[in-house]
C-alpha cells in the first residue's frame, strides 16, 4: 500500500482507450495513489520484475485477450511466483466465450469484469475491489 493508505494499481490492456478509461475510473474512486499501465501481460510482468517487492501493486486489472501474453498467462505467471502470488488480479474482457470466466477464476482472478463498462460503473467496481486488496495485504503480513 502506498502512502496515506492509498493503493497502487497496475492496468494491463492493449487498448489505449480502455487504459485511459480505467485510469480515469481509478482516479475518481480515490483509492489509488499510484497507477501504472502496461500494453500487455508481458509488459506488466516486465514492469513487476524491475520493482522491489515493496513497490508491487496492490491490485492488477488485466484484459483477458492481449498480444504477446494474455491475461490468463499473466495470472498463471504471477501465481507461480511466491513474490507475486498474493497480488489480486481482476480480469476485464469483452469476450463472450462461455469458459473464459471459469478459466480466469480457476487461474486465480479475484474478479471478472465484462466490457464495455462506463466510467461510473468502472469507478464503482474499482472502489469495491479495495476490500479485496486490503484483505490480501493483511493476510500477507501475517
Amino acid at each position: 500500500m502506498s502512502e496515506r493508505g492509498k493503493l497502487t494499481l497496475l492496468i494491463a490492456d492493449d487498448d489505449p482507450e480502455i487504459r485511459y478509461l480505467m485510469e480515469a475510473a481509478a482516479g475518481r474512486c480515490g483509492n489509488f495513489g499510484r497507477i501504472d499501465v502496461a500494453e500487455d501481460g508481458e509488459s506488466a510482468l516486465n514492469l513487476l520484475r524491475k520493482r522491489d517487492r515493496a513497490d508491487y501493486p496492490d491490485l492488477i486489472v488485466s484484459d483477458l485477450s492481449m498480444p504477446r501474453m494474455d491475461g490468463l498467462e499473466l495470472i498463471r505467471e504471477l501465481k507461480r511466483d511466491p513474490n507475486t502470488r498474493r497480488i489480486p488480479i481482476a480480469i476485464i474482457t469483452s469476450s463472450n466465450i462461455p469458459n473464459d470466466r471459469q478459466d480466469a477464476l480457476e487461474a486465480g482472478a479475484c474478479a471478472f469484469i465484462e466490457k464495455p463498462q462506463g466510467l461510473d460503473a468502472l469507478t464503482r467496481i474499482l472502489d469495491s475491489l479495495r476490500d479485496c486488496c486490503v484483505s490480501d495485504a493483511n493476510a500477507a503480513q501475517r
